[in-house]
C-alpha cells in the first residue's frame, strides 16, 4: 500500500510541476522539411512531411499520437497523422514525421490558384496526445501562418506528369 501511495504521490508531483499553466510553454513551430510523395492516386495521394518544432520547456515528453486537418487558403488540402511516437527532449528541436492524405480532387480544383501565388495561408487544426510519467493528455494543435507554398505545389503538379 505504501508503495502505491509513493508512486501516485511522485506521479502527481511530476504532473503538477509540468502541468502548471504558468510553467508550460507551447512548442514553437520552426519549419516544414522533406516533403515527399509516397503514393499517387486519382482521389487521394499520400505524402510524407517532417514538421520541425522547438520545445522551450525544461522537461521532455513523448508525443504518442497527432492528427488533424490541413487547409491552404481556407480550402481543405488533406489530413495528417503522426507516423511514429516521438521523444521530445527539454529545450531542443524535434521532428514530427507525419503522413498526409492529400485530397486530390480539391487540390486539383484549386491548383490554378496555387500557381498564381508564392505564399498562401496554411492552417492546421488537430489534436496530439502527449505522455509524461505514465500519464497522457490530449492537447490541441492550432497553427496558422503565411507560408511559401512552392513545396506543396509538387504534390499537386505530379498528377500531370
Amino acid at each position: 500500500m505504501k508503495t502505491i501511495l509513493s508512486i501516485v504521490s511522485v506521479s502527481l508531483i511530476v504532473l503538477a510541476s509540468c502541468g502548471g499553466n504558468n510553467n508550460v510553454q507551447e512548442p514553437e513551430y520552426r519549419d516544414i522539411r522533406n516533403i515527399r510523395l509516397i503514393n499517387l492516386g486519382p482521389l487521394e495521394s499520400t505524402a510524407g512531411v517532417d514538421l520541425v518544432y522547438y520545445n522551450p520547456n525544461n522537461f521532455g515528453v513523448q508525443v504518442a499520437t497527432a492528427r488533424g486537418d490541413i487547409y491552404i487558403d481556407n480550402n481543405f488540402f488533406g489530413r495528417f497523422d503522426l507516423d511514429q511516437k516521438v521523444q521530445v527532449r527539454k529545450r531542443s528541436e524535434f521532428i514530427l514525421p507525419a503522413v498526409v492524405k492529400v485530397d486530390m480532387v480539391g487540390a486539383v480544383k484549386n491548383q490554378r490558384e496555387l500557381y498564381k501565388k508564392k505564399e498562401a495561408l496554411v492552417r492546421i487544426e488537430g489534436t496530439a496526445t502527449v505522455k509524461k510519467a505514465g500519464f497522457s493528455k490530449v492537447v490541441p494543435i492550432k497553427y496558422e501562418r503565411m507560408e511559401n507554398i512552392e513545396r506543396f505545389r509538387t504534390l499537386v503538379s505530379t498528377n500531370g506528369q
